[in-house]
């Protein structure tokens, strides 16, 4: 240790009176190169103080002036690096949070919901109408374009929604414009709901103006707005067609055949129909062009189909009513006979269908005949009919058959069995095709009798016992 500290010049150290704890540790002494022969214990314990005070006086320690200021310089450099280290990581944090905002002005809505998708924004939009801009482009950016916005924040955009569909547009005079400059006005006006369509013409040269139509009636040029539909026509001029098709010969074909060959060759077929004995039903009974006759697309043509068997109805008054539902094979005559006033028995009243009508199979094959059965009669009811029967009887014999001829009743004393007819107003009669009659009708409370009563009964019974009801059909 002596050795060490004889190589630093004392006047770069001071001596102090406070060894530090370092230094005054004792260190061990060097041994000797030659070993040493053991004393008895005595004497070393004797040696051991002498030692320690030679080194305590050959010891010397020295403080370095600069070590304060290193220590100072060590721990500003530590605190600067921990400085540093701070900012670097917030810078880190900062560029890994936060993202170079674009620029989405005149771009695709769909293009800004991507980039915010990536960076975990929320898209936030407020639509405006705009004449210029197509629907859901973006107009604007609350952001400006090019600064750092956090990720996971929200992104504000104004979007358009197009051109508004509730303004009111004057619409220029079509017919004074050439169709590139009816585009023009649409594209300036964002009419998109006018449609310009060309259409073939043997009157107006190609480009000319031809029509203009609005879908909704309601709408006039006054009030169109940009939503109601509209059409302008322009001509494509004459259309030509050479003639090199041929006429089938479709005598006794199907109309489906004609069908199918006009699609094809956009020929225009009139149909016409007509009964025939000879040709089926559906099938071609005439063609008004011959068979190769060359025609061209879009020309005309007539055929003449077939509805098959006629029925040609008679005058019915040439028949009876028996004979009449057998007239017409094939057709259903409904024979029936009616009252009236005038006409006699047996005489023709009238047939639903006109005589020399020919009818078809696509036709109401029903014909209803009505033959006159004279004037309603009304016979002698007392005795023979009962009160129970009397709708029965009026319904079959007049009211089913025209005649509106009813009954009212009332119930008087009688020996006659209960509910019998025992008086008439009128019987044994020709009556009017309007008539009511009055029954009078036994109420059986006065005894039996073994003769059917007369007329004179209908004199017997009280007023006081009297019901008068009113029964028929209506």
């Amino acid at each position: 240790m002596s050795d060490f500290l004889s190589n630093f010049n004392g006047n770069n150290y001071k001596k102090t009176d406070k060894p530090s704890s370092e230094e005054s540790k004792p260190t061990s002494p060097k041994q000797p190169s030659e070993p040493v022969k053991e004393e008895p214990e005595q004497s070393a314990l004797s040696e051991e103080p002498k030692i320690e005070s030679r080194r305590q006086k050959t010891e010397i320690t020295e403080i370095d002036d600069t070590y304060q200021a290193k220590q100072k310089k060590k721990k500003r450099r530590i605190i600067f690096g921990v400085i540093v280290a701070v900012i670097l990581c917030m810078i880190a944090y900062y560029r890994v949070s936060h993202v170079k905002m674009p620029n989405f002005a005149d771009k695709p809505l769909s293009e800004a919901r991507v980039w915010a998708t990536e960076n975990k924004m929320q898209v936030n939009t407020k639509q405006e109408f705009s004449l210029k801009k197509e629907a859901n482009t973006v107009l604007s950016q609350s952001q400006k374009a090019g600064s750092q916005v956090k990720k996971g924040g929200k992104l504000q955009l104004t979007t358009s929604k197009g051109p508004d569909p509730e303004q009111q547009l004057k619409l220029p005079d079509f017919s004074t414009l050439s169709k590139q400059q009816a585009e023009n006005w649409i594209k300036e006006n964002q009419a998109t709901n006018i449609s310009l369509i060309e259409e073939y013409s043997d009157t107006a040269e190609k480009g000319k103006y031809l029509n203009f139509e609005i879908a909704n009636p309601e709408v006039t040029n006054k009030n169109y707005r940009r939503k109601d539909a509209a059409k302008v026509f322009y001509s494509k001029g004459k259309e030509t067609y050479k003639k090199n098709i041929s006429v089938p010969d479709f005598i006794r074909k199907s109309r489906g055949e004609v069908e199918t060959w006009a699609k094809t060759n956009e020929i225009n077929v009139t149909y016409e129909e007509a009964t025939s004995n000879d040709v089926p039903a559906d099938s071609i009974v005439s063609q008004n062009l011959s068979k190769d006759e060359k025609i061209a697309k879009k020309d005309a043509m007539t055929v003449v189909v077939s509805l098959g068997k006629g029925f040609t109805i008679p005058n019915f008054a040439d028949y009876s009513l028996e004979d009449a539902a057998n007239a017409v094979e094939g057709v259903q005559v409904q024979a029936k006979g009616i009252y009236t006033n005038n006409l006699p028995y047996g005489q023709l009243v009238s047939q639903s269908v006109a005589a020399g009508t020919v009818l078809n199979a696509k036709s109401d094959l029903r014909v209803q005949v009505l033959y006159s059965l004279g004037q309603p009669y009304l016979k002698d009811l007392r005795g023979t009919t009962v009160e129970g029967d009397l709708q029965k009887y009026f319904y079959n014999e007049f009211q089913s058959k025209g005649a509106n001829i009813n009954y009212v009743i009332r119930h008087v004393d009688s020996d006659q069995p209960k509910g019998t007819v025992v008086g008439m107003s009128t019987r044994n009669a020709y009556l009017p095709l309007d008539y009511t009659v009055s029954l009078d009708i036994s109420l059986g409370n006065l005894g039996s009798a073994d003769s059917i009563p007369n007329g004179n009964n209908q004199q017997q019974g009280g007023g006081d016992n009297a019901e008068e009801g009113s029964q028929g059909q209506e």
